[in-house]
């Protein structure tokens, strides 16, 4: 058997490596500018808030899972345009394979829209729901569409805990609170002599 070995100069790894670095951070750059256009709901001198930290964080992470919902989504309707152009008979069952895809991405849209340009409790809310519609209840949608088996290291688990561990930060964390202005958030405000910017 004939096996092909690929070397790379030290120059092509450090291209690779700056050229993710450049994937990686000019989206989360841009992401930090838009979101900062919209200001906080409070703010406190001494706890941050606004867009930043651990939330554009969270936000990066829910991008990278919706992302990857997406990239699943194109594939998967390569696919089943292939399949439908050959046979008819296979467009619903041929469909069914996209809804889970489809139901993540959107439901993370929302969710990502909500954190970046939404600053009200409304919108924290929304975010939360949605991540958990756009997370592990897809997961297991898909699952059962794709005849895929639970198992404790698979994909429904990992969401599961991604997904209480975040929202377990949006829900109770300072940054959020001040920043979607949140019952918790009004009471830090208050308690602490911030002031209320705006609330969207």
């Amino acid at each position: 058997m004939e096996t092909t070995v690929v070397h790379f100069s030290g120059m092509q790894v450090m291209l690779m490596i700056a050229l993710c670095a450049i994937a990686v951070l000019v989206p989360v750059w841009a992401i930090r500018r838009i979101a900062r256009a919209v200001p906080p709901v409070y703010q406190v001198p001494g706890i941050p808030s606004g867009v930043g930290g651990l939330l554009l964080f969270t936000i990066v992470l829910l991008i990278v899972e919706a992302v990857n919902a997406l990239y699943h989504f194109g594939r998967a309707a390569g696919e089943a345009a292939r399949v439908i152009s050959m046979s008819t008979d296979y467009l619903w069952p041929v469909a069914q394979t996209l809804i889970p895809d489809f139901a993540a991405s959107f439901f993370l849209l929302i969710a990502i829209g909500a954190l970046v340009f939404g600053r009200s409790s409304v919108a924290l809310g929304a975010a939360v729901v949605c991540a958990w519609l756009g997370g592990p209840l897809v997961a297991v949608l898909r699952t059962i569409y794709l005849g895929l088996p639970i198992e404790l290291a698979g994909e429904p688990t990992g969401l599961l805990f991604l997904t209480v561990v975040v929202t377990l930060y949006l829900l109770f964390s300072n940054r959020p609170a001040l920043t979607y202005g949140t019952a918790s958030g009004r009471r830090l405000a208050l308690s602490r002599g911030g002031s209320a910017v705006g609330e969207r």
